[in-house]
Formats: C-alpha cells, sequence, structure tokens
C-alpha cells in the first residue's frame, strides 16, 4: 500500500461509487476499478459490498480504512516534517477537546497558534474524554485534553490543571458562587447527568460513593448544551466543571455553587509509542501555555 492507493480507497469510501471517486481523483473509472481490486488482492478478501446503491465497506473494509487513517496522517505527517526542517511547520495538527474546557482553551490556543504558525491546518474534534483518549491512541488525534477518570492506555497524560465541580440550578434556586454547597446535599436533589461510563459520571459517584451515597438521576444527556437546558427549564440540578458554565454564569441564565472537595484534573494526551509532527509539538507546547496561564490567574489551580 502506498499513498497513491490509500487516496484512491478513501475517494471510493467517501463517494460510495466508482464514478464520483473517479471524477475528484481525475482518474479514469476502469483504471480506479483496478486499483481498488489490486488492494483486495493484497489483502485476500472483499473490501466491498457492490450494489445498485453504490459500494459500501465490508466488516474487513471497515477495519482496513480504520486502521489507514492513522497511517496516512503519519505518511503525511512525515512529509510536512521533512519540508519543515527548513521552513516554518505546515500540514495539519487533529485537537481534541470535551465540551466542558472548549471555550477556555481552544479558541485562546488556536488564535494565538494560528498567529504563530499560519500555515498548519487545525483540526478540531468535540467528544468526551474516552473517545478522545482512543483517537489519540489510534492516531487519528495528536493531542487531546482528557481528564483523571479515563485509563490511558495507549496514551501518555499529564496534569494540567485543577478546577472545581460546581452544582448548576435554575436562576430561581439561588445558589451562590460565594457558598459551598456540601456532596452529601446532591442525594435529594433530582439531577440532569451524562450516561455512565462517561467520565463526569463517574466522578460524581465517586464523590458520592464515598460518603455511601448515591446520585439520585432523573434524566441523562451527553452533550452540555442540553444537559444546562434541561436545568434553566427547572426539570433539575447538574453537576459541571467550572469550566462548562462560566458564560452562563456571567449571563445569569442559571445559579451554581461549588461541591465540597469535588474537583476535576485536566489531562493532556499524547499517544505512548508514536511521535509527534514538528506542527504538533508546538501545539502541545502551546496547550501547556495556556494551562499554566489559567493557573496563573487562579481560574485554575495547580494539579496535585
Amino acid at each position: 500500500m502506498d499513498l497513491r492507493k490509500i487516496q484512491y480507497f478513501f475517494a471510493v469510501v467517501e463517494h460510495g461509487n466508482l464514478s464520483s471517486a473517479s471524477r475528484s481523483l481525475r482518474v479514469s473509472q476502469p483504471t480506479l476499478s483496478r486499483q481498488i481490486q489490486a488492494i483486495e488482492e493484497q489483502f485476500q478478501t472483499p473490501l466491498f459490498l457492490r450494489g445498485g446503491r453504490g459500494m459500501m465497506l465490508t466488516d474487513a473494509g471497515k477495519q482496513l480504512h480504520e486502521g489507514l487513517q492513522s497511517i496516512e496522517r503519519r505518511l503525511r505527517s512525515l512529509k510536512d516534517d521533512v519540508a519543515a526542517a527548513s521552513v516554518e511547520p505546515s500540514g495539519e495538527v487533529a485537537f481534541g477537546i470535551p465540551p466542558s474546557p472548549r471555550g477556555l482553551i481552544a479558541v485562546p490556543l488556536i488564535k494565538t497558534f494560528n498567529k504563530v504558525y499560519p500555515r498548519v491546518v487545525v483540526r478540531i474534534i468535540e467528544e468526551t474524554s474516552a473517545q478522545l483518549r482512543d483517537q489519540v491512541a489510534s492516531g487519528i488525534i495528536d493531542v487531546a485534553v482528557t481528564n483523571t477518570h479515563e485509563p490511558v492506555h495507549g496514551v501518555t497524560a499529564q496534569a494540567l490543571g485543577r478546577e472545581r465541580m460546581l452544582l448548576v440550578g435554575a436562576p430561581s434556586a439561588k445558589l451562590s458562587m460565594r457558598k459551598e454547597t456540601p456532596i452529601q446535599a446532591l442525594e435529594g436533589l433530582p439531577l440532569v447527568l451524562t450516561t455512565r461510563p462517561n467520565s463526569l459520571r463517574l466522578t460524581i459517584e465517586a464523590g458520592l460513593a464515598e460518603h455511601g451515597l448515591q446520585p439520585n438521576v432523573r434524566f441523562e444527556a451527553n452533550t452540555l448544551p442540553l444537559m444546562t437546558d434541561l436545568v434553566m427549564a427547572g426539570l433539575g440540578y447538574t453537576v459541571l466543571p467550572a469550566c462548562g458554565v462560566r458564560s452562563l454564569l456571567k449571563h445569569e441564565h442559571i445559579t451554581a455553587s461549588p461541591i465540597t472537595g469535588l474537583f476535576i484534573t485536566w489531562l493532556v494526551a499524547r499517544p505512548k509509542t508514536r511521535s509527534l509532527s514538528v506542527a504538533a509539538e508546538r501545539f502541545y507546547d502551546g496547550l501547556w501555555a495556556i494551562g499554566a496561564k489559567l493557573v496563573r490567574e487562579g481560574i485554575w489551580q495547580a494539579p496535585q
């Protein structure tokens, strides 16, 4: 498999048929068909189901597609690194971040990075910490923010900063950031939480379990806007990192109170067995600089 064959394979996956794929690649359809057949012969298995609706990946094809995504990114990264040896970095950096710290980290980091390295394209993926960890391990993304409740299989993760977890309610709840809420008070409250095994859910459950308690979960939602919408509608309370509700607090759409003794530690994850491109290394350094700035300004605490 060379880079050209990988590109041919990806084009057929993307377009779902040979005719559209061949046009996008500017090669003849018979040429593309022969290349796809050669790949199938190389792996000794059908990679596509061919039918009236086009070409769909078989299970073997899906497995190959997932593996080639990492390889293709590494080949392009190597090409960019060779070019960067004499000029400024170029190419692509794939960066993953969970919804909660997105507003606090992503925009200022990318704004600063783009100013210094305008030739680098930054691809941003917003997913849960677990999904981002897996994508770093598989090579789909370069660097991600995750947290301490995620296992670190296949990645190296170091603590970036620590912050309070907040009990979040509607304005009518009249919670105050100047008054802490004991974690035991959560037991009787109707809660809007993420589904298990989301790391935010595990953080809350672990904190309650230390006191022999369990959360009273009334609604489950895995997107931050939906969780806060349900809270603002008066359907319950939620528990979120402080960085996830800064804007809503500022505009008084919600009220919140720090939960006694409940914190979340954010980590930076990178591949354990694979080196980063020059551009990704510079981005990684920039992420650490943002974390240090947040600690200096008192927005986060230094990790323990």
